[in-house]
């Protein structure tokens, strides 16, 4: 008998087999994983393509690649003393490049030296070179490479995201060239972002001297990748700046799940799906739930994009802290990271305190004292405080305490709500919608169902109860406040990314108990199974005499709440047993029955989350914008755009600009003043264009209780005498614009308000169009 375990022995007769590959074998899985790779890059490009210029792009990728990537993968593995796989590297990498870059922008930008701060990577990669005991740990071979198969995963996963944020803005009209295509949001960001280059602290320019208290850090990283490419603001935050930042974070969340999840070859590619584009089950056809994948908010929140990142990066250090496997180098990072993430989203610390402070709550049950979960959560409790003091300002931005009103402002509780006086709810119709909400998110999360079931196996755990901690404080934080704008979502939306490797990781967990190294086929049966059984539910609740809609029958009474979840609920089951019986019966594979179900029901519903998001995507064609009304949201027209383009070029960097634009719709309660491009596109200071989105405004909404569309601006005599100037101007008016305010030029739109004539006789006219002129003051 052979001695030596894995080599069978050579029947008698046969010929001796080669046991050595060729040499080119070994480097064909290199080959597979590159290609995977090199897919997602040329989608990326390719996306980008749509609105921006090859100059933008290439210089974009280069300044990521050497400014950003690079040195941040040097950090990377100098503080991480474990080397897992390249994904993890090059997405943690970037990230904390991206962290480096604006603490660095931040801390030069009170002396001026802002347009320097991208020469922070140089110093970084020299002493990678130069320092002998570096070289080892920066270059050293991961530890466990993911298979070819998982790269290809992960590219497709990636791929979601990507498409169907990208190919979407692309087939709209690009920014700021038609006035039906307008995302006033994304202006106001752009604004912040023109502030961002020149102003410390941030300033709200399209207010002159309204201090700018707000999560203001990606402004601030956006600015420093202007400076240090020289791409116009408008492709940074419109078209090509998003791109990068979205793959680094959702990248990562594979690297996340693959903690809770190892080896797995399809829970970090599933995990990327639910949170970028699945996690949430929609069973009405006509209704729209509260879609909480990333695609339907991080580009029109560029915000949001980079606190999703930083979450997951500060959950992946976490984890390693508290498993203790980390090094001095760790903490220091983890610090750093924290601190960036402080003033990148105001709902990040705040759900990472609440998971060491499980972690702690945990082992304090079990009769043990996490004191490095608590040293943690003091320190960033501290971080917290001095970013309320120092970025906050001490505003609140309207964010007040107000437990289940957020089921009064979305799904379906306008459709089923009775009509009541003003000031009053329908908590009915409250509980109707946080039931169907709820229902939705949990059936695109499955898998969470499984960590309630084995709470005694990961209580042992303290990363997986920080992760927990911090989804049980995003959706609390969403249920029990309320903010302007229904921004409070923004609590459970940071934490999407944690409650998708968790529900991965607990899919996985069913799985891993089938034992069978054939699996990966059920969970692909499954899953495919869970987007078929919703379309087929989602045609056969059309079918039905009530349509799928929760509309109130004309006795009072409600129908079509009930069926649709049924009919959903029950395909799903369905599948699952289809699944078992073929995997049993007919493959007759390993694993209990009912675990089997069980694993494919869950795997089913993170299916069925993926289906109309996928359903999208496959019907997108160019955007048809209906006729001008001055019932939509207008923004500029090509001349508009060209005349504040002029202006920029044309106006001193100090130059303070008057306009009469302050409105970007008009409506029956008021002006709905979210208007910013002319601040954006100038990049320069306006006396009063809108006055959204300012911490004054705010606070005048929470003191209230009006709508930030029903407020006027807070100083009536500095609108006056800002708008007599364009309605009967006279040299007496403009004297006041340029003495007292420092007005140096005018903005005249007359599609706002109707401009005197005699405006040219007092200032001098130099740059003229049907819709837009531009003065400038003597």
């Amino acid at each position: 008998m052979s001695t030596v375990t894995g080599i069978a022995p050579s029947r008698p007769g046969a010929p001796e087999r080669e046991t050595s590959r060729p040499s080119w074998q070994p480097i064909v899985p290199h080959l597979v994983k590159a290609a995977a790779g090199l897919a997602v890059a040329w989608l990326a490009i390719w996306l980008m393509a749509g609105h921006a210029s090859a100059d933008s792009i290439v210089s974009l990728l280069r300044f990521w690649i050497f400014g950003i990537t690079l040195p941040g993968v040097i950090l990377w593995r100098l503080a991480s003393p474990f080397r897992h796989n390249l994904i993890e590297d090059f997405a943690a990498g970037s990230l904390v490049g991206v962290a480096v870059l604006l603490l660095v922008y931040m801390a030069v930008a009170p002396i001026g030296l802002q347009q320097w701060a991208w020469l922070w990577a140089a110093p970084v990669v020299i002493a990678a070179v130069c320092v002998p005991s570096w070289r080892p740990r920066i270059l050293s071979r991961v530890e466990r490479p993911v298979s070819p198969l998982t790269a290809w995963l992960v590219a497709l996963a990636l791929a979601l995201p990507l498409y169907g944020i990208g190919r979407y803005r692309n087939l709209v009209p690009a920014p700021y060239t038609d006035a039906r295509s307008n995302s006033p949001d994304m202006a106001f960001h752009q604004a912040l972002a023109a502030s961002a280059r020149s102003d410390f602290p941030l300033q709200a320019p399209y207010v002159q001297g309204e201090q700018m208290d707000y999560h203001y850090f990606w402004h601030q990283f956006t600015a420093a990748v202007s400076w240090a490419t020289g791409i116009n603001l408008t492709d940074l935050v419109y078209t090509i700046g998003w791109v990068p930042l979205l793959l680094a974070g959702t990248a990562l969340i594979f690297a996340l799940t693959d903690r809770l999840a190892p080896g797995s070859r399809w829970a970090g590619p599933l995990a990327i799906a639910v949170a970028s584009v699945g996690g949430t089950v929609n069973a009405y056809p006509s209704v729209t739930l509260p879609a909480e994948g990333l695609i339907n908010y991080v580009w029109g929140s560029p915000t949001q994009n980079l606190g999703s990142a930083l979450i997951v990066l500060l959950a992946l250090i976490g984890i390693d802290l508290l498993r203790g496997r980390s090094g001095p180098g760790t903490w220091v990072l983890f610090v750093v990271i924290a601190a960036a993430a402080s003033g990148s989203k105001a709902t990040v610390l705040p759900l990472i305190i609440c998971g060491l402070a499980l972690v702690v709550l945990v082992r304090l049950c079990y009769g043990r004292f996490a004191k490095a979960a608590l040293l943690t959560a003091a320190v960033l409790g501290g971080l917290f405080a001095a970013s309320i003091v120092v970025v906050f300002g001490m505003h609140s931005s309207g964010l007040a305490v107000k437990p289940w009103i957020t089921f009064a402002k979305v799904g379906v509780y306008p459709l089923v709500a009775d009509s009541l006086p003003a000031g009053q709810l329908d908590h009915g119709a409250m509980w109707i919608t946080a039931i169907t909400t709820c229902l939705g998110l949990i059936l695109g999360s499955a898998g969470l169902l499984v960590l309630t079931g084995t709470a005694a196996r990961w209580f042992r755990d303290p990363g997986m109860i920080f992760l927990v901690g911090i989804s049980i404080a995003g959706f609390s934080g969403m249920v029990l406040t309320d903010q302007p704008g229904t921004s409070q979502l923004y609590f459970h939306r940071t934490a999407v990314p944690i409650i998708a490797a968790l529900a991965a990781a607990g899919a996985w967990m069913l799985v891993f108990w089938f034992a069978d190294r054939r699996s990966d086929l059920a969970v692909l049966a499954s899953i495919a199974g869970g987007i078929g059984a919703t379309a087929l539910a989602r045609a056969i609740v059309n079918a039905l005499p009530s349509d799928g809609k929760p509309f109130r029958t004309p006795d009072g009474s409600l129908a079509g709440l009930i069926s649709p979840w049924l009919w959903t609920i029950f395909l799903l089951a369905l599948v699952a047993v289809l699944v078992t019986v073929v995997w049993k019966r007919v493959a007759k594979r390993r694993g209990r029955p009912t675990r089997i179900a069980m694993a494919s029901f869950v795997l089913a519903g993170m299916g069925a989350g993926l289906f109309l998001p996928l359903q999208a995507m496959t019907e997108y064609a160019p955007v048809s914008l209906a006729p001008q009304t001055d019932k939509q949201l207008l923004g500029p027209s090509r001349s508009q755009t060209a005349a504040a383009l002029w202006l920029k070029d044309h106006a001193a960097p100090g130059d303070l600009i008057a306009t009469n634009a302050h409105c970007a719709m008009k409506n029956t309660k008021g002006c709905d003043a979210r208007h910013f491009w002319i601040s954006a596109l100038t990049e320069r200071h306006v006396l009063l264009e809108g006055w959204a989105y300012t911490n004054t405004l705010n606070d005048l909404v929470a003191g209230t209780g009006m709508g930030p569309n029903g407020l006027p601006f807070w100083d009536q005599t500095r609108q006056e005498e800002n708008d007599r100037a364009f309605i009967s101007p006279s040299r007496d008016n403009l004297r006041v614009l340029r003495e007292k305010y420092g007005v140096r030029w005018l903005y005249a739109d007359p599609t706002q308000t109707i401009l005197s004539p005699n405006l040219g006789a007092f200032a001098t006219l130099r740059f003229k169009a049907s819709d837009a002129l531009v003065y400038e003051l003597p």
